[in-house]
């Protein structure tokens, strides 16, 4: 099975590859690429950084349901935030692709497809 840092780690190199791939081909995608997925990277990162300080507060009795509930949605705000600012970038900023950039946002799913799709490969399922 995998995990977050499975998810993280093969965001982070499919970013790097399909960015040197369309290189070649029109650098304004590979731009907006680069930007998307570096975003996407660190707002899956913040992610994780909040969910797991989230798990260690309840598991040790800190964080009641309204607490919680106001944790998680100041981690969804500050995610929005981050998004919002990337797709703003990508469509005032001449020298990136909007589309590049949207497609680069959505490079965590690609991933969690990647390795949903080798792991039944792989388990024969």
């Amino acid at each position: 099975m995998f995990n977050e840092n499975h998810i993280l780690r093969t965001t982070f190199v499919l970013t790097l590859v399909l960015s040197a791939l369309t290189l070649i081909w029109k650098i304004q995608i590979s731009l907006g690429l680069l930007l998307g997925g570096l975003m996407s990277v660190l707002a899956f990162r913040l992610m994780i950084i909040d969910g797991t300080k989230l798990l260690q507060n309840a598991g040790r009795g800190l964080v009641d349901t309204k607490g919680a509930q106001r944790s998680s949605f100041k981690s969804f705000a500050k995610r929005c935030l981050l998004y919002a600012l990337t797709l703003v970038v990508g469509i005032l900023n001449p020298s990136l692709s909007f589309m590049a950039t949207f497609a680069g946002l959505l490079m965590p799913r690609l991933a969690i497809l990647y390795h949903l799709l080798h792991g039944r490969n792989r388990r024969g399922t």
